[in-house]
């Protein structure tokens, strides 16, 4: 089980052009102290479940393709 720790958290306002004038939170954190990375979620929407859940999701899209080798 990794350990998950949030390095900064800060609302921004939203880039995405079906969000006007509302905002994102953008969360900082890094995964077992070796790795940081990035989450954005609506700020409307941020709970620590919520955190959870996004972390998880990305890690998990993240690990289908770590070892992955392509030729172009």
């Amino acid at each position: 089980m990794a350990t998950i720790k949030i390095m900064e958290s800060v609302d921004v306002l939203s880039a995405d052009p079906k969000r006007p004038g509302k905002y994102d939170r953008w969360i900082t954190y890094t995964i077992d102290g070796t790795r940081t990375d990035l989450l954005i979620i609506p700020a409307e929407d941020v709970t620590e479940a919520k955190i959870r859940e996004a972390i998880q999701k990305k890690e998990a899209e993240r690990a289908k393709l770590v070892g992955k080798e392509f030729t172009i």
